[in-house]
């Protein structure tokens, strides 16, 4: 029954994805402004089972098993700069609500691959106007696009230590390689991609036992173009930590969670941000293939970097079919 519902999900999202076409389509014939080539989402979803809410666990698909997962969110304040000119603070994305469908399918209980289609429903925002020289004879419409496509993400993920993918209440610690790569398909005249692409690398160290799961993962943002400025903020080689932990209570279907995040730029180290949340979830199924959550946070950090909002709030379903699992009776 839960396959049939995930493969039902699983097609209405890409028949929704096929049919998206952004709004505000007279931006793409404007001239590329200084500033483009940004993304104002930090945050980047991976596909596949996970004890946390954006985390990753060393926990692959079973194989020939596939995962579906939606993780919707907003963010207040996610992409701003000060204009040097004036001191004024410039909003080029104000609010936002984002979109990221993903896909992962497992191989022989070591690997796994995915990915991951990101999308901006709404946003608002000066946008790319304040940057535009102001010109009388010049119609075209620089406002924001309230939506847009962002750069699609492709991930392999392979276990290097760990129990059986079937049975990860049994594994205690859990280690795993996850190496994703952003393609420049986004609309990054409306700071939703990057001009080139991406590579991600992140090492997935975790241990879980029954009731209790932590989680290190420590990663990179390898951009292979020149970095992109905007004013005093950039965007290039990144260094990524994210630290969770998650209880698991109730017969483990009750989930409470807290996770940071930190990104700094490699270039200059001062220019970092560090986003923390709390989150709560619930399994509704006694397989726990199906996990609900609700994660909400802030940020804190140089306001340099981009892309750190004031307020995030996120609402994520992940379906990943596992064998049902006994109760934890000890080493």
């Amino acid at each position: 029954m839960i396959g049939r519902m995930n493969l039902g999900a699983a097609l209405a999202f890409t028949v929704l994805l096929l049919g998206f076409t952004p709004r505000g389509e007279a931006q793409a014939t404007a001239p590329v402004p200084d500033g483009t080539g940004i993304d104002s989402q930090i945050l980047w979803p991976t596909p596949g089972p996970s004890n946390f809410p954006t985390l990753l666990s060393s926990d692959i698909a079973g194989h020939k098993e596939m995962t579906f997962g939606a993780l919707f969110s907003y963010s207040r304040d996610p992409l701003g700069t000060r204009d040097p000119d004036t001191d004024r603070r410039i909003w080029m994305v104000k609010d936002a609500f984002y979109a990221d469908f993903l896909w992962g399918f497992g191989i022989i209980d070591v690997l796994q691959v995915g990915i991951a289609l990101p999308i901006v429903m709404d946003q608002d925002g000066a946008g790319v106007k304040p940057f535009v020289p102001a010109d009388p004879s010049d119609t075209r419409d620089y406002s924001l696009s309230s939506s847009a496509l962002r750069d699609i993400r492709f991930n392999v993920k392979t276990r290097m230590l760990g129990g059986k993918a079937e049975n990860p209440d049994r594994r205690d610690f859990g280690l795993a390689l996850d190496v994703g790569l952003a393609v420049p398909s986004g609309d990054e005249k409306n700071f939703a991609g990057d001009k080139g692409v991406v590579l991600f690398p992140t090492l997935v160290f975790d241990f879980h036992r029954c009731m209790f799961s932590a989680g290190l993962n420590v990663g990179a943002r390898l951009r292979f173009v020149q970095s992109e400025k905007l004013y005093d903020l950039r965007a290039g080689y990144q260094g990524t930590l994210g630290l969770g932990v998650t209880g698991h209570l109730l017969d483990r279907r009750l989930l409470l969670s807290a996770e940071g995040s930190a990104y700094a730029e490699f270039e200059a180290f001062d220019r970092f941000t560090v986003e923390y949340r709390g989150g709560v979830g619930y399994v509704p199924d006694e397989a726990r293939s199906v996990s609900l959550w609700l994660s909400a946070g802030s940020s804190a950090g140089s306001e340099e970097f981009l892309g750190a909002p004031a307020v995030r709030v996120l609402i994520g379903i992940t379906y990943a079919p596992r064998e049902a699992i006994d109760e934890w009776a000890g080493p």
